[in-house]
């Protein structure tokens, strides 16, 4: 019974421990993907009305990172 008990509650302690891990990874990915929207958002915005018509920061976005004009 004592066995059985301790293995339990180290089977529980890693799958927690796991899903800690998947829930920080998550968490980046939906970072990364927020900033990728971010800079589609203003290369769409920079394709309607034109570089030099785009805000200071939203210059300083595209030159950054180099999306094509």
């Amino acid at each position: 019974m004592l066995i059985e008990l301790i293995l339990f509650c180290t089977l529980t302690s890693l799958f927690f421990s796991e899903q800690h891990v998947l829930v920080k990874h998550e968490n980046r990915q939906i970072e990364e993907l927020k900033e990728v929207e971010i800079n589609l958002n203003v290369t769409k915005k920079m394709l309607i009305v034109g570089y030099d018509n785009l805000s200071g920061s939203e210059k300083k976005r595209v030159d950054e990172y180099k999306i094509q004009r």
